[in-house]
């Protein structure tokens, strides 16, 4: 088995680009694999493979011990994806798979789960994992959080998984970063605001959702947490990864006229997911701060700054920088 090394699944998306990046600073060797075609430095930086990451030869390698981590990404993260046979294969039977020959090769598996498996949450309060199940919380409004939730459940029963290096679900809360906006509609809102507002485009939100809040965690965030869990030497379980600090679309909106220095041009519309609408999301932090003492853990300041880096690399890249966007920004 090669010293330090990790397979990063999904690694030429958005989260996936980054975490690659945060492995390769921390000293491993990585092997990428994703469907979609990587950017030059990562095909540069690491091993790359363009296929499945259910493909036989990468399972084999796998089974064989070639990886000291395997972090999978890889996934279908629509969650208006309606097709279940989809869904179920590369959401839940796909790393199903990849999670057995980690356990057969003592391979650490951390694998990236969702705070939508929540669902609508009662009371506006930080919820913890074990929230899950209880009347805390609805359980999953769609069919995408549905498949992470029958994961995390496949992780936390099947037998022996416990022993050797172990494994890691994260349900990430709402990521943002550079390099999301190929994703349109489902790159997150917060990204998708600062992009209209720095094109000084008019914003579309859902009328109802002004007082709405929402967990948001920056990317770099995520790819640290990710690589201090991929030593074998972390425990094992299912962690919450977000910030832990609910801002309001309102606050948002606010930040976005301050780094513009200009009033916006907002235009309130009906919102038509009535029902399968998360109003509220903030992550419990506690458990995976007793996991990963030295973890990042950014502050609500810490989240404005990142905001204002991003809005300023939107300003300053313009619209070559990062893929088109959907005309009309709708809050997700």
């Amino acid at each position: 088995m090669s010293q330090r090394s990790v397979l990063v699944t999904g690694a030429a998306g958005f989260i996936g680009r980054h975490v690659a990046r945060a492995c390769l600073e921390a000293g491993y060797q990585v092997t990428a694999v994703d469907l979609a075609t990587p950017p030059c430095d990562l095909r540069r930086d690491t091993t790359f493979h363009t296929g499945s990451f259910d493909d036989p030869a990468i399972l084999q390698a796998v089974a064989a011990g070639q990886f000291t981590a395997v972090v999978h990404l890889g996934a279908i993260s629509s969650t208006v994806e309606e097709d279940w046979q989809a869904l179920e294969r590369t959401n839940v039977t796909g790393p199903a798979a990849l999670a057995e020959r980690c356990e057969r090769s003592g391979t650490r598996f951390v694998y990236a789960s969702s705070f939508s498996v929540y669902g609508g949450i009662t009371g506006r309060r930080a919820l913890p994992e074990t929230a899950l199940g209880s009347p805390a919380c609805s359980g999953p409004l769609n069919a995408y959080a549905q498949s992470k939730t029958l994961f995390d459940t496949h992780m936390t029963t099947r037998s022996g998984i416990r022993g050797g290096p172990g494994w890691a679900g994260l349900r990430f809360t709402n990521v943002f970063g550079a390099g999301e906006l190929h994703k349109e509609s489902m790159a997150s809102i917060i990204g998708q605001l600062l992009l209209a507002t720095a094109r000084q485009e008019p914003l579309t939100v859902f009328a109802d959702t002004l007082e709405a809040c929402r967990d948001y965690v920056p990317v770099a965030t995520v790819a640290q947490t990710c690589v201090l869990m991929a030593d074998p030497a972390a425990p094992s379980g299912i962690y919450n990864l977000g910030s832990g600090h609910a801002v309001s679309f309102a606050e948002l909106l606010h930040w976005c006229s301050d780094f513009a220095e200009t009033p916006l041009n907002v235009r309130l519309v009906p919102n038509p997911h009535i029902g399968r609408y998360q109003y509220w999301t903030c992550a419990d932090m506690s458990a995976l701060d007793r996991a990963l003492p030295a973890r990042p853990r950014p502050g609500l300041d810490d989240l404005r700054n990142a905001a204002h880096e991003l809005y300023l690399h939107f300003e300053n890249t313009g619209r070559h920088a990062e893929s088109a966007v959907a005309a009309s920004m709708e809050i997700k």
